[in-house]
């Protein structure tokens, strides 16, 4: 693989971290709001994208860093969120 593709991969990274950070934002919204949520899938699709950019050389890697600690700090505010939440019926 020649540095452009890896340079690609590591946008491609970074815009799939930036919307899984949206949609857990979203999800957190409608926790908040009482409506139950399915997260089924979600820790597969982090762990896989947490592979993806440590599979990156390591100076396109620490590109994202910013995106990938936004992602984790949305997820750890859904995670208070769900803590919080009144227990379903």
């Amino acid at each position: 693989m020649d540095g452009n593709d890896e340079t690609e991969r590591a946008a491609t990274i970074g815009m799939i971290a930036e919307t899984m950070r949206s949609t857990v934002t979203v999800a957190r919204a409608l926790v908040d709001a009482g409506v139950r949520i399915d997260l089924a899938g979600l820790e597969r699709e982090i762990g896989d994208l947490c592979a993806d950019a440590i599979a990156l050389p390591r100076v396109l890697g620490r590109e994202l860093i910013g995106p990938l600690t936004s992602l984790r700090d949305e997820i750890a505010a859904l995670e208070r969120t769900l803590m919080d939440a009144p227990p379903a019926d």
